[in-house]
Formats: structure tokens, sequence, C-alpha cells
């Protein structure tokens, strides 16, 4: 039996998440003495292209692994636990926001998490610490510890664009672009064919 989730319950959850995110980022920022503005400065609009297109990319890797764990669902245990995992866990949730919801949420996740993990775990502790804690808070049970090894890939790719571009706004864009395409994936494509 499939759970229906409050849509204001899940918009108020993530968004509550993802403001305590950005105030531990804030004060570790501030103990730490790590100097965010420097990152935050965008000096060639034209990087955000390339944050999207990497967003893109995430975000299609994502949807292929999902595709090839239902086609190979017999023979690599590990993808189909992937699909498991979206269509299972996570489209029930996203079933019911609404594409401005989907907004809200790709935007206040992109930039609190981008700031949490790439701007001060990946400053205080380098690129691989960062990226194996960030896959590590996306843990959704053992079954899925396939999900766990994706994020902190993706999470090490948005850090390799900080250190490229110096710049924390080419991974917020990123992290946004890939979080909006996966969510309105689950919420018009999946959860209509689930319907």
């Amino acid at each position: 039996m499939q759970q229906r989730f409050d849509r204001a319950f899940i918009l108020r959850m993530i968004l509550l998440i993802e403001a305590g995110c950005l105030l531990v980022a804030t004060i570790w920022s501030a103990l730490a003495r790590i100097d965010l503005l420097p990152m935050l400065t965008l000096e060639d609009p034209g990087l955000l292209a390339v944050g999207a297109l990497v967003g893109l990319a995430t975000s299609s890797s994502s949807l292929l692994l999902s595709w090839l764990g239902k086609r190979l669902a017999d023979r690599i245990s590990f993808l189909n636990h992937f699909y498991e995992l979206v269509e299972n866990v996570m489209a029930p949730i996203f079933a019911h926001i609404t594409i401005l919801d989907i907004l809200l949420i790709s935007t206040a996740s992109g930039f609190c998490e981008e700031v949490m993990y790439r701007g001060v775990m990946q400053s205080q502790f380098g690129l691989i610490a960062a990226s194996i804690i960030f896959g590590l808070c996306h843990y959704a049970g053992p079954r899925y510890l396939f999900y766990v090894i994706w994020a902190a890939i993706v999470g090490a790719l948005f850090g390799v664009l900080l250190m490229i571009t110096g710049c924390l706004w080419v991974p917020v864009v990123a992290h946004m672009t890939s979080n909006f395409l996966s969510l309105c994936i689950l919420r018009y494509k999946i959860s209509r064919n689930s319907a």
C-alpha cells in the first residue's frame, strides 16, 4: 500500500532541513573563520551555464540508472534497488508537489547544501571527506547503499566544479538544476505512471 504524503508537510520539512543546514554552515564558517564571500563572487556569468550542464548530466545519470535498474532487475540487484528507491520511496513522497514547490525545494537545497558541503566542509576537510559526508547524508537504508555512492560521486563532481572555478555559484546552479529536473521527473512522469 502506497502512503500519501501531505504536500504542505513535505514542503515544510524539506525547507526546515535546508534552513538548519544553512544555519549550521553559517555558525561553522564563523567559528572556523571560513570566509565564504570570495567563493560567492561571480566574475564570469558564463560559468553558470557550465553548472546547468553538469546539473543536467547528473539528473540524466540518475534517470539512466533508474531505467537500467528496471530493465536489468533480475541481473544487477544494486541497480534494481536504485530503481526501487526512486519508484517506491521517492516518487510517493513527491507525488503531490507543484512546480512552484519543486522550484522552491531545488533552490533551497541547491544553495543551502552547497554552502554547507562545498563551501564549509570542503574548505575545512577537503574534497573527498566532504563528498563522502554528502553521500552519507543521502542514506536511505542498507538496501540503497548504491544511492549513497552515487550521491558521493555527484558531490565530488560539484566539489571539483568549485575547485576549478573558485565560485560556489557554479555547483549551486548544478545542484539546483539536478534537483529541479529530478523532482520534475519524479512528480510528472513517475508519479503519473504509478497512478
